[in-house]
């Protein structure tokens, strides 16, 4: 990927609250209208939906701004301990709730 596309990526950063396990900030970034917007999430079912419904959210909001409107989710390898296997396929852009 070069960086040109790396810029036209819809990047949700995910980072773990200080001293509480199992629990996330999830955050987009719009550089146009200087604001961020946030989750807080837990890594549970309940926790998964959340942040699947937040990614919508940003793609509904904002895809339109991007080249290929496809969300990234930015999280480091040494906090990414998620144990909910539906919040991980939500991570990784499995097909976590499809009907």
């Amino acid at each position: 990927m070069t960086s040109s596309d790396t810029g036209r990526l819809m990047r949700i950063t995910i980072q773990p609250v200080e001293d509480r396990p199992g629990e996330y900030v999830a955050s987009f970034r719009s550089e146009f209208l200087q604001a961020r917007y946030c989750v807080y999430v837990k890594d549970t079912i309940f926790g998964a939906m959340a942040l699947h419904n937040f990614a919508e959210m940003v793609r509904k909001a904002f895809g339109r701004n991007y080249r290929t409107g496809e969300i990234e989710f930015d999280v480091s390898p040494e906090t990414a301990c998620f144990t909910n296997q539906a919040f991980v396929d939500v991570v990784e852009r499995r097909c976590a709730f499809c009907a």
